[in-house]
């Protein structure tokens, strides 16, 4: 049943204002630890400290594993070594990584200490992976089966130890040194002759994750195969892991928004700081200086060309379109580049097909554009030579504008730069520059048309 958020915020702050914090949690008692963590998002710092404190060690682990990284950090903060020692207990080795990796390298070592010894473990393993890579969101609980076991034998470890695992929709085959030979969906362990060996029935054609590979890769292999679940191997194929559909979607919302903050010129970590304006202030800088010398250097060409400017006034008329269309001709061009980089629609081995459609389009664009504003150009001023000039320096502009939208993004991709840089202030920037200098370039060499 849905909830009315602002009533139970109302109730939420009045208990804890009076520190009934029982009275709070007795509010939260029939929710779903997303719905808990939601109006936990929306107390203030003290607020949230003091109602998870409330919390069982049950339901603290559910609740903060569907907090923010803002939310957790706060939390965190004022959290004792025993109660983030039990919650990670709790925790599935995914989710406990993932909350273990923005806290201090001497509190984790404490954590670990505290908790059972093989889930210690398994942390230990999850924690050397990059945060970015399968083996840092795969967990390490799995069920896996030796190859000689029988359907039947295997159905009983799944009842044995099914119920400690989410998501359980796969059991691994493995032979005697823990490498990959195969899966079995419940589906097909269910139907299988109880006598046959996991060999005979397992799926041998499924794909393996290798530890080190991107997430954003793994989460495209996802996407293209339609799995649920897959295995994670080592260098030697041996089974490390196994990432789940659920990781997938946390992936993809977290590539998207990523690329959606590079874009914009700013980093996802602003969610993080919350209201602090400094620290926010300080990732939006950066990129608010570079487009600040960028318009400079814009006001530097201008000045170049003053003498131009000068005897024929009527082109600044035409400076703010053509700087206006070649940036967003660029936005258009590098934002389809880098979500075809994302999708794998545009591949690097295959450049030549990309970019010959791009100039195909850019060309049908400058033209179209090029003798619109060229037709304004003569009959608004009634000079022919202007229309030339403003209609050939739009054209040349668009065509250059979506050529640079395309190959920036692609240039990055190569030198390890996400291209979703490229979308955004850079290219708006870069194209304003190039846009005023070939206009200018070409009223120049026209001039004396234009002025006659």
């Amino acid at each position: 049943m849905p909830i009315d958020r602002s009533e139970f915020l109302a109730k939420l702050k009045s208990a804890l204002d009076q520190d009934q914090v029982e009275d709070a949690i007795q509010l939260l008692t029939d929710l779903h630890p997303a719905d808990i963590a939601d109006l936990l998002e929306a107390l203030e710092e003290s607020e949230k400290i003091k109602l998870f404190k409330g919390l069982d060690a049950t339901l603290a682990p559910e609740v903060i594993a569907h907090l923010s990284e803002y939310s957790r950090e706060q939390i965190l903060s004022d959290l004792s070594h025993r109660r983030l020692g039990q919650i990670v207990d709790e925790m599935d080795s995914d989710d406990a990584a993932d909350l273990l990796t923005g806290v201090p390298e001497d509190v984790v070592e404490k954590v670990l200490a505290r908790i059972d010894a093989e889930d210690s473990e398994h942390l230990r393993r999850l924690l050397v992976h990059g945060e970015e890579t399968a083996g840092g969101i795969m967990q390490a609980e799995l069920m896996a089966v030796p190859q000689e076991a029988t359907v039947a034998e295997a159905i009983d470890l799944v009842r044995l130890l099914g119920e400690e695992l989410d998501y359980l929709t796969n059991v691994f085959v493995v032979d005697s040194q823990s490498k990959v030979l195969g899966q079995l969906s419940l589906k097909r362990l269910i139907l299988a002759n109880p006598g046959d060996t996991v060999s005979q029935v397992m799926e041998t054609n499924f794909r393996t994750i290798p530890v080190n590979m991107d997430q954003e890769d793994v989460a495209r292999i996802f996407q293209k195969y339609d799995l649920l679940s897959a295995p994670v191997v080592d260098g030697n194929g041996t089974l490390v892991g196994r990432i789940t559909i659920d990781d997938i979607m946390d992936i993809i919302e977290e590539e998207v928004s990523e690329d959606i903050f590079r874009m914009a010129g700013t980093h996802e970590d602003e969610l993080v700081y919350g209201d602090k304006i400094w620290k926010i202030s300080r990732l939006r800088l950066p990129w608010l200086i570079t487009n600040l010398f960028g318009g400079l250097l814009t006001g530097y060409l201008l000045w170049l060309f003053k003498v131009a400017l000068h005897d024929a006034i009527v082109l600044v008329t035409f400076v703010p379109v053509i700087t206006g269309m070649g940036g967003n001709v660029g936005i258009q061009s590098s934002s389809i580049t880098v979500r075809g980089l994302a999708t794998g629609d545009v591949d690097l081995q295959r450049l030549g097909r990309t970019i010959f459609k791009e100039v195909r389009v850019g060309l049908l664009m400058a033209l179209a554009c090029g003798l619109t504003l060229g037709v304004v150009a003569e009959l608004w001023h009634q000079n022919p030579a202007l229309g030339v000039a403003v209609g050939s320096a739009m054209a040349a502009a668009i065509m250059v504008a979506s050529l640079m939208g395309t190959l920036v993004p692609i240039v990055f991709k190569r030198w390890g730069v996400d291209p979703a840089v490229a979308s955004g202030p850079f290219v708006t920037t870069a194209n304003d520059i190039t846009g005023i200098l070939i206009y200018l370039s070409i009223c120049t060499l026209l001039l004396k048309y234009i002025i006659a």
